[in-house]
């Protein structure tokens, strides 16, 4: 064997040590992504106490403390402020962390909300696809209930544009119940029913289940079918990169490997 011949040997032989190595690698990472999907994947569960729906809709209040330091019309024109900057963020921290809204009369949003994270979503979904908004009071009262729970009533109008449903004109009889608690005016309870709701490209429904499932107050894993998809997506994702960049990698290693003329 000459030097030549044992060079090429040589170069084939690491060159398949590689290749080896990296498909190894490979598949280890697309196993150990499996392994913690499944792992970490949430389990069905049921409900939690403090998050239930009635025939009616949402429960009454819970307990307030404290003495207002502020009326709650400043907290209600709040709200308002946060609807025109679509700040969903702020929008959802004026509500108690066991809210409850209940929407009805806007196809594809009718359905209860249950707890500040759910109303978050409600949110997102709907004020934080519009590109325009613009809230504002046409009627107002208000019926304290106690100094630390006040009853208000009010019509909201909206006019919009968003991403989702194009241009958008809304008119709301709201309910809502506020409640004062860590120094903070929060609402517990709201109703929206929604007297106009014309969009320019109507929807009847979302694409995904675990929508329905949180309307009525469910757990959003209960919704098997689409569950994996959502938890998992990412680490899927990271496998299939992995992998289609392990295929890279070996052509590569191929390419450089091959015979040259000398």
């Amino acid at each position: 064997m000459n030097l030549a011949s044992f060079k090429e040997l040589t170069r084939s032989s690491r060159s398949r040590g590689a290749i080896s190595a990296l498909a190894v690698a490979v598949v280890v990472f697309v196993i150990v992504g499996i392994a913690v999907e499944v792992t970490f994947l949430p389990k069905a569960s049921t409900p939690s106490s403090g998050a239930t729906t009635t025939a009616t809709g949402c429960q009454g209040p819970g307990s307030a403390s404290g003495s207002p330091s502020t009326p709650v019309k400043a907290a209600v024109d709040q709200l308002i402020q946060y609807f025109n900057s679509r700040d969903v963020g702020g929008l959802s921290n004026l509500y108690a962390a066991d809210a409850c809204v209940t929407w009805s009369g806007a196809p594809g949003l009718d359905g209860n909300y249950l707890g500040q994270g759910n109303i978050k979503i409600l949110y997102g979904s709907s004020i934080g696809k519009t590109s325009v908004l613009n809230a504002s009071i046409a009627t107002y009262n208000e019926k304290p209930a106690s100094p630390t729970s006040v009853d208000v009533s009010m019509t909201i109008m909206m006019h919009g544009n968003s991403s989702v449903v194009g241009g958008m004109n809304a008119t709301i009889d709201a309910t809502q119940t506020w409640s004062y608690n860590g120094g903070h005016w929060q609402i517990v309870k709201e109703n929206w029913n929604y007297k106009v709701f014309k969009v320019q490209f109507p929807v009847s429904s979302t694409t995904f289940p675990q929508w329905g499932a949180m309307k009525t107050g469910k757990s959003l894993n209960l919704v098997s079918e689409k569950s994996f998809e959502w938890n998992a997506g990412p680490y899927v994702a990271a496998s299939v990169y992995a992998f289609l960049f392990g295929i890279a990698a070996i052509g590569l290693i191929k390419y450089k490997a091959r015979p040259r003329d000398d």
